[in-house]
């Protein structure tokens, strides 16, 4: 995990020349891990003027929820969840409480556990699940409601004061999407809204909280992978962001309609490899895009080409050195508008 601290002129300038130089950063903060990190979260209530709260979570493979210390990268206390042999279990998806972060919450394969931040060790209550709780999001005008979705493509909405739990849509193709659903996120601006994405699904959609059964609007973008491709809103909740497997950025006007009654959208070929990462910066006009995915060796690295089958399709036959590999965090400077037509 790596934490990259932003060039000081960015903090203080209204505007970017197109003549400055791009930066090389470097992590200011790097902490190894011993396997796949699942997930992580900033403390909501972070601020760099108080040390003590500059700290966020993360949940790795085989391991319990752990809280860093973002100025050292040291390991500060960790957040035990067990599974019904009594036995540690990771947290495959995290989220603070909105507004204080003082209760976290982590999901996993067949519970959604809770955890007060103050206390290290065991968990202070859990909520059975019938689904995997693969991603979490709570709005904080709703504090005791936590929307998750599940592998198995269903989207469920738990009342912490009562553990019950309401499925939203169905498995229906309209009402639905056709694969795990791994990202939600609410609107920042009216937060009765919230947004689902997929992994190997084009579909984004969006949803209201006073009418779970179907969704009121949907989106498309290209996802050919199963890993989480991320969305977000912008601070103002008029832009709707989203990358896709070519590397290329989706963004949507939602206060701006086309000709069909669809949120304008505007597409930027950002990354040469999958764009899974995209955020806003919460005050100044920055936008963070991460690019990268694994990727499987040909069958026929090797071959020369003179060899390869006639039969085989061409579109199969991939010329060597096609793929191009990318794995990079860009910082991208958006100016005051967010996004224009210029």
């Amino acid at each position: 995990m790596h934490i990259v601290e932003l060039p000081t002129d960015l903090y203080t300038n209204d505007s970017v020349s197109e003549d400055r130089p791009v930066d090389l950063l470097t992590s200011a903060v790097h902490v190894k891990e011993g396997g796949l990190v699942y997930d992580c979260a900033w403390y909501p209530a972070m601020n760099s003027t108080r040390p003590e709260t500059c700290c966020w979570i993360a949940s790795r493979q085989h391991e319990p929820i752990q809280l860093w210390d973002a100025f050292t990268g040291g390991l500060r206390c960790s957040y035990k969840g067990y599974d019904q042999f009594d036995e540690v279990e990771a947290a495959l998806s995290l989220t603070f409480a909105p507004i204080d972060g003082a209760t976290l919450y982590g999901g996993y394969k067949k519970s959604i556990k809770c955890f007060d931040i103050n206390v290290p060790g065991r968990e202070t209550c859990s909520w059975r699940t019938k689904p995997t709780a693969s991603c979490m999001a709570i709005a904080s005008s709703m504090p005791h409601t936590i929307l998750y979705g599940s592998w198995n493509r269903s989207i469920s909405a738990l009342d912490a004061r009562s553990g019950e739990c309401l499925s939203v849509g169905n498995y229906a193709p309209e009402n639905s999407h056709t694969a795990g659903v791994t990202w939600i996120v609410f609107a920042p601006d009216t937060e009765t809204l919230f947004v689902t994405g997929a992994r190997k699904d084009p579909k984004l959609l969006f949803w209201d909280v006073r009418k779970l059964t179907q969704p009121i609007q949907t989106l498309q973008r290209t996802c050919g992978t199963n890993q989480r491709i991320y969305l977000d809103f912008s601070p103002l909740g008029q832009w709707l962001i989203s990358g896709d497997s070519r590397g290329v950025l989706h963004a949507w006007n939602l206060h701006e309609l086309d000709e069909q009654g669809q949120p304008k959208e505007l597409l930027f070929p950002l990354h040469w490899d999958c764009l899974n990462g995209v955020s806003f910066h919460p005050t100044s006009p920055i936008m963070a895009t991460a690019s990268g995915q694994y990727h499987f060796p040909t069958a026929w690295r090797g071959i020369e080409d003179d060899e390869l089958d006639a039969s085989v399709p061409e579109e199969s036959t991939a010329p060597k050195g096609s793929t191009k590999v990318e794995n990079s965090l860009t910082l991208w400077w958006i100016g005051k508008g967010l996004f224009s037509d210029e």
